[in-house]
């Protein structure tokens, strides 16, 4: 009887054995629906082969995370201790947005090697988007201390700027501009961190272009860079260019260069000022016949991102001179008419400087693309401002 005993024991070790060495051999050659199919037998089966299961959970797709994490519980139950199976625990884990479990997973897994650096670049991914940044800067700074990678020094810097520790920042960010490989995705992110600290934190405008300029080198067609081009190029005073680059932009369009989403939208901003309480934001559309003529839009941005005011201005034919243009300005409720001796840009923004007194209100009318009836009055030509020499031009954002 016990000879009997003895040969049963080992034939159901052997059948385990093998069923063990079956399912892992299903994994090498990514039989992954086959080894799911185990999965109701996760209570009779190694932890070993509960974590295999857990992992052809993962593998599929959509990926089973409940699931998984059903067999990695098992496979710990089972006494199974591995820095493996915590971290797949951990990525279950957050796969199900139990990210304050996936920590201490991770945790484990650096209780089995201390400061592995993939474990360490998970843990500060997840404690960042915890919003616990203080932790993060910190865990990134360890791996900023042990291993030279790009990830760690980038977040750094993201997080001093979150943090509005903008002067470190800002060392941090110069650093790694000549840390990363100039033209690579994170010199490329960087540079776009320098653009903004220098121009919406130092208002050091001309650097802010420099940099803008640099990333054009790269990616010569992407439109926001594009537009930050021509933004930056008027708050350094540099008119005559930001035109060259308003009327490119328009160019563009014209040839069908430019992504969907601007010929939706219509229009891009082509300036801005600050003023104290917000921001004072200049757009041009592409197809002012779209927008009842309008070539130029003036908003005024609180400083909370609502609008307002708004005033506007579009070209029409002088009806004593053909050859001539006006531009039909309104400004709230009131409308006027003045000569348009540059018909940019420049032009536009020059009405804005006008006195009041020169300013004569017309009956509001529905202005087209011919003429204007010759009984509205108009503003003596002696009254304006002569600005610049007069380019075409173009730009973009939703005119509503």
């Amino acid at each position: 009887m016990k000879k009997i005993s003895l040969v049963a024991m080992l034939l159901v070790l052997c059948t385990q054995v093998t069923a063990q060495s079956y399912i892992a051999r299903l994994w090498n050659t990514k039989s992954y629906d086959k080894i799911i199919e185990y999965a109701p037998k996760g209570a009779n089966l190694s932890g070993r082969d509960n974590m295999t299961i857990g992992r052809a959970f993962m593998a599929i797709q959509p990926p089973k995370a409940a699931q998984a994490l059903n067999h990695y519980d098992l496979a710990i139950s089972k006494r199974l201790q591995s820095e493996d199976l915590y971290y797949f625990r951990a990525e279950a884990h957050y796969e199900l947005g139990q990210l304050n479990d996936a920590l201490a997973d991770l945790e484990k897994c650096l209780e089995f090697r201390e400061n592995f650096q993939k474990y360490l670049l998970f843990k500060a991914a997840i404690q960042y988007e915890l919003g616990r940044k203080s932790d993060a800067y910190d865990t990134y700074f360890t791996l900023s201390e042990l291993y030279d990678k790009q990830t760690p020094f980038y977040m750094l810097a993201v997080i001093n700027i979150e943090r509005k520790k903008h002067y470190k920042a800002r060392e941090q960010v110069e650093e790694n501009l000549l840390r990363f490989e100039r033209g690579e995705d994170f010199w490329r992110l960087t540079a776009e961190q320098h653009v903004e600290l220098e121009w919406r934190i130092f208002k050091a405008y001309e650097t802010a272009l420099k940099t803008q300029e640099a990333l054009l080198s790269y990616k010569p067609a992407n439109v926001n860079y594009l537009i930050n081009r021509v933004v930056l190029q008027r708050l350094a005073g540099l008119d005559s260019l930001a035109q060259i680059s308003e009327n490119d932009l328009q160019r563009r369009y014209n040839d069908n260069e430019l992504p969907l989403s601007f010929y939706k939208k219509g229009s891009i901003k082509v300036a801005e000022q600050n003023r104290p309480n917000g921001v004072v934001e200049d757009y041009r559309t592409f197809r002012p016949g779209l927008f009842e003529n309008v070539k130029y839009a003036r908003f005024y941005v609180s400083e909370l991102g609502n609008v307002v005011g708004k005033h506007t201005a579009g070209l029409v034919v002088d009806p004593q001179d053909s050859t001539a243009h006006l531009w039909d300005f309104r400004r709230g409720m009131d409308q006027f008419l003045l000569p348009a001796v540059d018909t940019n840009y420049a032009g536009f923004n020059a009405l804005f400087s006008l006195p009041d007194s020169s300013l004569v209100p017309v009956a509001p009318v529905r202005i087209n693309d011919s003429t204007l009836e010759k009984t509205l009055r108009v503003t003596p030509a002696a009254e304006t401002i002569e600005v610049g020499d007069s380019t075409q031009g173009a730009s973009e954002v939703k005119m509503d």
